[in-house]
């Protein structure tokens, strides 16, 4: 046993990741393996059977004896650990993969690191991580705009970077800041979109895995196993979240701890702490719990024609053409974002995201235009969530036209059954109760702040006191209702629509919202 470690040690150096305190060992080649891990089970048998002389084949106890005086045997080192994409104050760390160098990327440009005694930090790899090219050495920062190559973006004029690119680019970008957040991206669109190719796409060109998508699971575990062995995390065609499943997608989203209990136990607890960037694909708008909307980015595709559909492998094989360029590219832009110490004008939620993306994009002088974008596309999603609630949309609609209002949510919930006319039928998903429009209020607040109107609470001796308005600098999605009766003219572009139908739909690059009419109608109204 004692010889098997000795020719262990003459190869290894050993050491703890920070935080978990889990030992791994540095083999020869850039290769950083758990000492539980089977593959370095399978690597130590071989080596000892070759170094030993006399064919020495270590049984699985024997094995696991090593594994624990190993364990037993390292040092205080530590290093922090990370899934593809890592750093340390000043240095951003982008691994290519098992046995391949690691691009350092500084202030002062980017190179290769092929020995792990130059890194400060380590990497956890899967078995079934595919490997990066070296970027082009030779590419320019505009190169990352070549995406759109690989992405159907309708609609786009030649020349123009638009807010769809633009807002890829950045979050595409923003993947490879191993110390921010990373908002949660959401690719929506018909059937026929290329939203999954579009989401594999973006995974292949920062982390290329043979898992490229998971399906919706209702298991938090099959998440955070996900999120264990990838850096970039895609989940396909969701379609609804339970409020507990966005939650976790929320503390993923900022690195916030996620307690769990320990599987075949009663009270151990297990925490978890993952920040990964997320993408996911969905025909209709699953994102409508405000806490994850103000943690998103929602860009929207469009359905190939069939005399421009590609085949999928083609596809592939471009981006195998262009992921070299695409990466010197991002790579040039992440060192522009840590080298630029200006701060942006105004830095919305997801603020580490946003400043380091600004940073980075004003290479090209598209820092601000990023902002905006980003912006424009939280406030859409702020208003398909208003507008997706039944009573959200109702209240909006009551507000636009009363001014205000105050009073308890009693009061409240009947004058708003008497605005629509429900007076004994209610639709689906109306509040059954004056404490549950209470709740809803409440978790819609933000949403409603940011689309312009004032939500206050207070208590008082006759009650608990709901008071509603306009705010006076209103918000560009709502201060633009118009009210004239040309909408309500199917001819004219709109249409009267019963309440509980209410929806949002793009009409030439204008949201269509539902205004009131007449009691128990809505129409349709441009903004």
């Amino acid at each position: 046993m004692e010889k098997a470690l000795d020719i262990l040690q003459q190869e290894i150096v050993l050491w703890r990741a920070e935080g978990t305190g889990e030992v791994f060992a540095d083999l020869p080649g850039m290769r950083f393996y758990p000492v539980g891990d089977p593959r370095f089970y399978q690597w130590g048998l071989r080596l000892v059977w070759e170094r030993s002389g006399d064919g020495t084949v270590l049984r699985r106890d024997e094995w696991q004896t090593v594994v624990d005086n190993l364990r037993a045997r390292v040092s205080d080192t530590a290093f922090p650990v990370f899934v593809r994409v890592g750093g340390v104050p000043g240095a951003v760390f982008w691994d290519l993969g098992e046995g391949l160098p690691v691009v350092r990327i500084t202030g002062n440009g980017w190179d290769l690191v092929d020995r792990s005694e130059e890194l400060p930090v380590r990497f956890r790899r899967s078995a079934y991580m595919h490997p990066l090219p070296v970027p082009d050495s030779d590419a320019k920062p505009e190169d990352v705009f070549l995406i759109r190559e690989l992405l159907n973006l309708s609609g786009e004029e030649e020349g123009k970077v638009r807010e769809s690119l633009l807002l890829l680019v950045g979050w595409l970008l923003g993947t490879l800041n191993p110390f921010g957040s990373y908002p949660v991206l959401l690719l929506k669109g018909e059937k026929g979109a290329g939203k999954t190719t579009a989401a594999r796409i973006l995974k292949g060109l920062v982390d290329p895995h043979q898992v490229l998508s998971m399906a919706p699971s209702r298991d938090m575990k099959d998440l955070m196993v996900a999120a264990y062995w990838s850096h970039l995390v895609v989940m396909d065609n969701v379609s609804v979240f339970s409020q507990e499943f966005a939650d976790a997608l929320c503390r993923m989203a900022t690195g916030e701890a996620l307690y769990l209990r320990k599987l075949y136990t009663d009270y151990s607890e297990e925490v978890v702490v993952y920040r990964r960037p997320l993408i996911i694909t969905s025909v209709v708008d699953p994102m409508t719990q405000p806490d994850l909307i103000d943690r998103a980015l929602s860009v929207e595709l469009y359905r190939v024609p069939d005399t421009d559909r590609k085949p999928e492998g083609d596809l592939y094989a471009r981006l195998t053409e262009l992921r070299p360029r695409i990466m010197g590219a991002l790579a040039h832009l992440v060192s522009h974002a840590l080298k630029e110490t200006t701060e942006p004008q105004f830095l919305p939620r997801m603020a580490d995201f946003a400043r380091f993306v600004w940073r980075g994009l004003k290479a090209l002088n598209l820092g601000d235009a990023f902002l905006s974008a980003y912006e424009k596309s939280r406030g859409m999603m702020e208003l398909s969530a208003v507008f997706d609630d039944v009573a959200m949309s109702v209240l909006v609609a009551y507000i636009q036209e009363k001014g205000s209002f105050s009073g308890t949510a009693q009061e409240l919930l009947t004058e708003l059954e008497d605005f629509a006319g429900y007076t004994r039928q209610k639709p689906r998903g109306w509040p059954g109760s004056p404490v549950a429009l209470g709740h809803r209020l409440a978790r819609f607040k933000a949403s409603l702040v940011a689309l312009g109107m004032t939500v206050n609470y207070h208590r008082t001796r006759d009650g608990n006191i709901w008071t509603l308005g306009l705010g006076h600098g209103q918000s560009p999605y709502l201060e633009g209702f118009d009210r004239t009766d040309s909408h309500s003219n199917p001819q004219a572009g709109g249409a009267a629509l019963p309440y509980g139908q209410t929806h949002l739909r793009e009409q030439d690059d204008e949201a269509v919202i539902l205004l009131p009419r007449e009691k128990g109608q809505l129409r349709a109204g441009l903004v």
